[in-house]
């Protein structure tokens, strides 16, 4: 799959990918690490210990994240001891993405948006960091926290983002009630589509 097509994905299915991707193969690339790092052993024996520990952490996110989908409630003690022991990894992240996906499609927005918050404290990675700001912004857009959702998109840098970026700030503005600021925002939008994109722009701003 060629870039382009990559960041033509929504934003759900951008994260699931690579999510998807993390847990298919992170296990034998970590794999091959630790077989290098075993080469030697002095030096290396520290290179030894941190890819047994993400292995481990590899197979302890699979098998918590199974057993969480399969019934969130009974397992949350599950989750728990799992973002204890992997606080501040990539694979904790995923799983607080995880539970505050849950919590909004429980309307349960003021939890989704604590876990976010935790989420993107924690979140080292530029593409994860973008991910938990949009839904952050989702969940203050849900909230009325218009101008706190504004202030998410707008520390979105990465211009692979920028057209659902502006799309979804339009909507906000419209939402707020700054019927000026959002007519200028949809015309800016209109001006860079064409066919059904454009005639969705046109709709938005005459039911200003």
């Amino acid at each position: 799959m060629d870039t382009e097509q990559y960041f033509n994905k929504t934003e759900e299915q951008q994260f699931e990918e690579a999510k998807n991707w993390f847990k298919e193969n992170s296990t034998p690339i970590l794999l091959a690490i630790f077989v290098f790092a075993t080469a030697s052993f002095g030096w290396n024996f520290w290179k030894n210990h941190q890819a047994e520990s993400a292995i481990q952490a590899s197979i302890s996110y699979q098998a918590t994240i199974e057993a969480y989908e399969q019934d969130p409630v009974k397992n949350q003690p599950l989750v728990a001891k799992f973002l204890e022991e992997e606080k501040g990894t990539n694979y904790a992240i995923f799983m607080q993405l995880e539970e505050a996906k849950n919590d909004v499609a429980k309307a349960d927005f003021a939890t989704a948006k604590s876990r976010l918050e935790v989420a993107l404290n924690e979140a080292k990675d530029p593409s994860l960091q973008a991910i938990i700001r949009f839904r952050l912004a989702a969940v203050n857009f849900q909230l009325k926290e218009f101008d706190a959702a504004l202030a998410q998109l707008e520390q979105i840098k990465d211009q692979a983002w920028q057209a659902r970026k502006q799309l979804f700030a339009a909507d906000v503005l419209a939402a707020k009630g700054d019927k000026e600021a959002a007519k200028s925002a949809y015309e800016q939008i209109k001006a860079k589509t064409s066919g059904q994109e454009r005639e969705l722009i046109e709709l938005k701003i005459n039911n200003l």
